[in-house]
């Protein structure tokens, strides 16, 4: 399942369901089908991303805290000098 979005001002036919549709109002998951992957490529749909981070963009954010801070700081210090 994949989170997707419309475009902003397009309205996107739910698959099988031509009387429902998707729109930049609210994000909905979808199936990965080819008509859904096929409306990505087209830019009709967006992938949401929404509030939350990513796992990548969370690792990223994590600092290293107490000795192992100074333990991996020390060969960087030793390697400008």
């Amino acid at each position: 399942m994949i989170k997707v979005i419309a475009r902003k001002g397009i309205q996107v036919p739910v698959e099988g369901r031509s009387d429902r549709y998707i729109t930049d109002k609210k994000a909905v998951e979808v199936p990965e089908t080819a008509y859904w992957l096929r409306r990505l490529r087209d830019g009709d749909l967006m992938l949401y991303a929404g509030q939350a981070k990513s796992a990548a963009t969370e690792a990223a954010d994590v600092k290293p805290s107490g000795k192992n801070a100074e333990i991996s700081a020390a060969p960087a210090a030793k390697a400008e000098k």
